[in-house]
């Protein structure tokens, strides 16, 4: 499931998530990728639930009548000659589709259920950087402060846990003088269930809770402002990526150091913090 999760997590990165709450809910056509792929459901929601079509990577086709669970639908089909219930949740660039087989007696085979990833139609999958690095593991030693700016984005939210905490601490200091990124660090830190290992060193200086992050974000994405958002942390990232380019002697130009070392200079002695610039969207 490596490459859904780096789809998913480039998509929501990139800023390619519509911009409506309605795009909370279930409605219209999605499309499987990786273990998903060649398969596509499409649904729309009516007076008792939900109403769709499951179509199978080999163009076989269910239709179904869901009941509404939450924001989340459930159904029961066919699938192997044999019962199973299809739950679709959704989610900001499509859903998660989970099949879950039941037993002879009724019961469902939690043990034996799948998790698939479905996009919604028309959703942009943007390329990797050339320079993306995969997410270290949980017992790593030691990740260099350029990889990690160049590809936490694209990790799922356990990888930038590790990543961080891998971090050498003159690097997690220096994410902190530019606080749109280290705000955009500590959101996937809380969106991970293992964050607290990196929580406590990340939120230190932060001046802001997880419950205040994501709501944040939540608020962000669902007013449409989600491309302003990430253009900010952007700005911010390339400068702090010109800096570590620049100390650890990378080749660049004299007039290009200069400039970043410069612009560091003027975001340590800003004092700005993450809740500074998270109340500038509020």
């Amino acid at each position: 499931m490596l490459r859904a999760a780096l789809v998913i997590i480039a998509i929501i990165s990139v800023g390619a998530v519509p911009n409506a709450r309605a795009e909370d809910q279930l409605n219209g056509r999605y499309f499987g990728v990786d273990e998903g792929a060649g398969a596509s459901v499409t649904i729309v929601p009516d007076a008792n639930g939900y109403t769709g079509t499951f179509f199978d990577p080999q163009g076989n086709s269910q239709s179904f009548e869901a009941d509404a669970v939450g924001d989340a639908a459930e159904a029961v089909l066919d699938m192997d000659q044999r019962p199973v219930l299809l739950r679709m949740a959704p989610l900001p660039y499509g859903a998660q589709v989970s099949i879950i087989p039941f037993s002879a007696d009724g019961n469902l085979i939690l043990e034996s259920s799948r998790s698939l990833v479905f996009l919604r139609e028309g959703t942009q999958v943007p390329e990797l950087p050339s320079d993306f690095v995969e997410a270290p593991r949980e017992n790593c030693q030691r990740i260099a402060g350029y990889s990690f700016l160049n590809s936490y984005q694209f990790w799922e939210p356990n990888g930038v846990v590790n990543g961080y905490v891998c971090l050498p601490e003159r690097m997690r200091r220096l994410i902190e003088f530019f606080p749109a990124v280290h705000l955009d660090v500590i959101w996937k830190l809380c969106l991970s269930p293992g964050g607290d290992r990196a929580l406590g060193r990340a939120l230190k200086t932060a001046g802001v809770s997880c419950s205040e992050v994501l709501d944040g974000l939540a608020s962000i994405q669902r007013r449409g402002q989600f491309d302003q958002y990430k253009q900010s942390v952007e700005a911010e990232r390339q400068s702090l990526r010109m800096s570590i380019r620049c100390a650890d002697g990378y080749l660049e130009s004299k007039e290009a150091c200069e400039e970043a070392s410069v612009a560091l200079s003027e975001a340590a002695a800003s004092l700005r913090t993450a809740a500074m610039f998270l109340n500038r969207w509020r």
